[in-house]
């Protein structure tokens, strides 16, 4: 029988669709890279963009992964796997997940994307949509997989007298409640201007290396949250969960913002 939990955050109850960080998230996340893009990468993309925002492209690969025309292309891009130790090398990548995952697709795409000039104007855009939310994916705890544990958040969760998934409490509850309790309305940019405030020095440090680097950092990272559910054998989620939450969900929305930014910054800036 699976696991029951009661949440009891009365802020969190919103309707939303089952998103990786859920839309506040993916935003949020794609407008602190976009803050943090170099004038000459800025400049390149917005040649294929037309000026869009990337945030408005951040959500493209969980709206159109069950598409049949990108199906398969985006197949697994919302993931990424970590063996026992958080590490992922692509032995790893290759058995557990066929290579599908995203850590191997942003591998993929700087490969793909070097000569990016001499390419389609199409395929550039295919790739600056996906790595704005390949980044913030294999940053997001719920989407962290490892050998041992599926990591899916998948047990049910009552909340309001309804079942939901625990998933959803990592990806979208905790930081639209927090925007709420901070008084602020659901907004990306308000967001952003609370998470984009990390030193020259701090960004170097969390955007050293590229996907493997950065997604080992985060298997790392959100490995605890394995046992503060399964091991403590919590049976509610209460403020002192959230409080515990919090820093961890933030933070990995800081570096996401600034590994896509590096990741673009990379590929874009020459």
């Amino acid at each position: 029988m699976k696991k029951i939990v009661i949440i009891s955050l009365v802020a969190l109850l919103i309707p939303q669709v089952a998103l990786c960080w859920g839309r506040l998230g993916h935003r949020t996340i794609a407008e602190i890279a976009e803050r943090n893009l170099t004038p000459k990468a800025k400049a390149n993309i917005e040649k294929y963009t037309g000026g869009t925002p990337l945030w408005k492209y951040s959500l493209f690969v969980d709206e159109y992964r069950n598409h049949p025309d990108y199906k398969q292309a985006l197949d697994g891009f919302h993931a990424s796997i970590a063996d026992c130790d958080c590490t992922s090398p692509q032995i790893v990548r290759d058995r557990y997940r066929d290579g599908k995952d995203g850590v191997t697709a942003m591998y993929t795409f700087r490969e793909q994307l070097k000569n990016y000039k001499e390419l389609p104007d199409s395929v550039v855009l295919f790739g600056i949509k996906c790595i704005t939310h390949i980044v913030a994916d294999f940053n997001c705890p719920s989407h962290v997989r490892y050998v041992d544990n599926a990591n899916k958040g998948g047990f049910m969760a009552i909340f309001n007298g309804k079942k939901v998934g625990v998933h959803r409490f990592w990806d979208t509850w905790l930081i639209e409640s927090l925007q709420r309790q901070r008084g602020q309305k659901i907004d990306h940019k308000l967001y952003a201007d609370h998470l984009n405030t990390l030193s020259k020095k701090e960004i170097k440090q969390i955007t050293k290396g590229w996907a493997q680097e950065w997604f080992e950092a985060a298997a790392r990272e959100c490995r605890p949250t394995l046992y503060w559910i399964d091991d403590h054998k919590i049976e509610k989620i209460d403020q002192k969960f959230v409080e515990k939450a919090t820093p961890l969900v933030e933070s990995q929305m800081q570096k996401a913002g600034y590994q896509m930014a590096a990741a673009l910054n990379t590929i874009f800036g020459k």
